[in-house]
């Protein structure tokens, strides 16, 4: 009796280990985060015996889904910077100073600039009149609204071609090649920037006709006619500005060359041109281009996957568009570094950066969100 006592109670402490054990193996399926700590196992009601939440997600989840929410939004920035540079470069005409009486004060809307250019146009004063659409169209480029600004440029080209000034007419068509080409119209843009360059050939400008092929250059490689766009600037441009002396134009020459070997993916061979480019603009003190140099320095070594290397670059970049006050840049340069951050786990890094990148956007797209 005694032995059969002493079975009963080894059965009965071995069942209750078991159901213990099953317990704990069903928490841990039931929750395997560890965050529900106490319900019924026993419980055979209705519906599933816990409710288990899915674990706070980590802030390295937040982070990565805040990343690749924005990706979206990288091409918006491009664009912008490409438009930017279109600003830089807007040539005005040589009747730009004239105007400046025939709109004082400004014009408060489009009904008040078409009045003082019909006003112009009625006294058959198209000098007058090209050069009042020619601020217009330059003002509506700096708005942004460039359906209009084509508009224009091509009204004051009308009224421009009325009269013997050939280098203002070659003025419009410059401006304008370079607006069709932001709009990748490259048979418009080739057309107009062909035409400024006969222009140059005629007056004998040997800096305009170096300017003039290295944009041609650039339309041939977004016409994805990369070997012409090369040699126009090797083999033509930058011995047209080494004649002229003209350092300032060569390095942006470089940095032209440099972009259209990144259109092609060929990061090696751009940071070679880049190089160039900034050597000579540091040792000529052209000191406006730098910021930019370096940020296409980095960018390459970015989609070489070069990390720690791009990371220094483009934190100089960043200094150097500070200085600048260059903030369209500055969000191009913190947006690639907070993806650096995020690749190398650096968290702290990668939301400082997040934070940056959001100040900036708001400030500079806030109209357009």
């Amino acid at each position: 009796m005694e032995i059969i006592a002493k079975r009963f109670m080894l059965l009965g402490v071995g069942i209750v280990f078991t159901l213990l054990g099953k317990a704990q193996d069903k928490g841990k399926m039931l929750d395997p985060s560890g965050y529900v700590n106490k319900y019924d196992v026993n419980f055979n009601g209705i519906g599933p015996q816990v409710y288990v939440l899915p674990a706070p997600r980590t802030r390295e989840e937040l982070l990565t889904d805040s990343y690749k929410e924005k990706i979206r939004f990288e091409d918006s920035i491009e664009r912008a910077l490409d438009l930017q540079r279109v600003v830089e470069e807007f040539k005005p005409t040589s009747n730009v100073s004239n105007i400046q009486y025939l709109i004082s004060p400004l014009p408060k809307d489009g009904s008040q600039w078409e009045k003082l250019i019909a006003d112009e146009l009625k006294r058959e004063n198209y000098v007058g009149g090209y050069g009042l659409l020619h601020v217009y169209a330059d003002m509506m480029l700096k708005a942004g609204d460039i359906s209009n600004a084509l508009t224009l440029l091509q009204r004051a080209l009308q009224h421009a071609q009325k009269t013997p000034n050939s280098m203002d007419v070659a003025t419009i068509q410059y401006n304008l090649a370079n607006l069709f080409l932001f709009e990748r119209n490259i048979q418009q843009a080739g057309f107009f920037q062909e035409a400024f360059y006969q222009s140059a050939l005629t007056q004998k400008s040997i800096v305009e006709q170096a300017n003039s092929l290295t944009k041609i250059a650039l339309i041939q490689a977004y016409d994805k006619d990369y070997r012409s766009a090369e040699n126009n600037i090797i083999r033509k441009a930058i011995p047209l500005l080494n004649k002229a002396k003209a350092y300032d134009r060569k390095v942006i020459a470089w940095q032209t060359l440099a972009r259209i070997y990144q259109l092609q993916n060929k990061h090696t061979e751009a940071q070679w041109f880049l190089i160039q480019a900034r050597d000579l603009a540091n040792s000529k003190n052209f000191h406006s281009e730098l910021a930019e140099i370096e940020y296409m320095l980095a960018f390459s070594k970015f989609a070489q996957k070069n990390y720690r290397i791009a990371s220094k670059e483009f934190q100089q970049a960043e200094k150097l568009a500070e200085e600048e006050d260059n903030k369209l840049l500055q969000l191009a340069i913190v947006d690639k570094l907070g993806q650096i951050y995020m690749d190398e786990k650096d968290l702290n890094k990668a939301e400082d950066a997040l934070n940056s990148y959001h100040d900036l956007r708001s400030v500079l797209f806030s109209k357009h969100e």
